[in-house]
């Protein structure tokens, strides 16, 4: 989840939310054995580099941006504005609205 844009209060409820679920990342998880990759909140920069940093990344032609459940709606704004706005183009995405 990008901050860049988020107040002192959404960065701490952000990195909150991701240290709660950063054991789910240490092994696979169920029946299944699934595994998850840990949640990335921070700056758009450093959501960037993180994402470079990563092996499947070259391998994958879409990403999945998922959030939690119990955000405000000016939360949710903020995240996706921050994303589609600075992570997404760096990925090298472009709005199909701003490529008619």
């Amino acid at each position: 989840m990008p901050t860049d844009g988020a107040g002192a209060a959404a960065r701490q409820k952000d990195a909150a939310f991701a240290a709660a679920r950063h054991a789910r990342t240490l092994a696979p998880q169920g029946e299944r054995r699934t595994p998850f990759a840990p949640d990335l909140v921070g700056s758009s920069d450093q959501i960037f580099e993180s994402l470079l940093n990563d092996p499947i990344l070259p391998l994958v032609s879409e990403l999945r941006l998922e959030l939690p459940y119990d955000l405000e709606e000016e939360d949710y704004v903020q995240i996706l504005d921050d994303f589609a706005g600075k992570v997404a183009p760096e990925l090298g995405w472009r709005s199909a609205a701003l490529a008619a």
